[in-house]
């Protein structure tokens, strides 16, 4: 049986005109394998579908939530990562969508856009000089899950969000470390995309 998250997703893409078919999630060899195989013009895509909270879990209250910034994004990347590098290792562009039934009517906690870079690029993070007392500019620190030699067969990581059973929406934010790159001038612009850029250039401290 499907999950909540993956009928929402299928009625995306059906509401959008987009074909897809479900893989079989396990092989002969009992291997783990994603969730969708998209059509998009001449490319494909791949998705694995996850959700915050089971099918039949209590929404939690507003006000209640209690959480470390990105640590169930975090969680699900990590717990993705050979799904996703199934297709990453087919050439494929292979993504992590992510749905949040813990909280059905705002979709936010644990799912917002600063948890999603927190989890993918880092704690946002300002150094501070003892002696001079000269601070650096923020930068994406600590608990990063994507970089130049980690999790790059992500090509992006994504929130999967309908509100309360509203329009159903997609939103995509690149890994700029991937493999496998997405086509982005051929995505539908029922796709939200948020290009990411990685700033090398050493801290300056004012």
């Amino acid at each position: 049986m499907p999950t909540h998250s993956e009928e929402v997703f299928e009625k995306f893409l059906s509401a959008n005109n987009i074909p897809f078919e479900k893989i079989e999630e396990v092989n002969q060899k009992g291997a783990r394998r994603p969730d969708y195989l998209v059509d998009i013009g001449s490319s494909k895509l791949i998705f694995e579908v996850k959700q915050l909270g089971g099918d039949d879990e209590e929404p939690v209250l507003v006000g209640s939530w209690n959480s470390v910034p990105g640590s169930q994004i975090r969680y699900w990347i990590n717990h993705s990562k050979r799904q996703v590098q199934f297709g990453a290792n087919q050439g494929i562009p292979s993504m992590l969508l992510i749905y949040n039934n813990l909280d059905p009517v705002f979709q936010l906690p644990g799912t917002d856009a600063f948890y999603f870079r927190t989890a993918m690029y880092g704690e946002l993070t300002k150094l501070i000089d003892r002696t001079t007392r000269e601070s650096s500019e923020f930068f994406h620190g600590r608990k990063n899950e994507l970089a130049e030699t980690k999790n790059t067969s992500f090509s992006a990581v994504g929130h999967l969000c309908d509100r309360g059973g509203n329009a159903t929406s997609v939103t995509l934010w690149e890994n700029a470390f991937a493999k496998i790159k997405l086509p982005f001038d051929q995505l539908p612009p029922c796709f939200q995309i948020h290009r990411v850029e990685i700033n090398a250039d050493p801290l300056t401290f004012s």
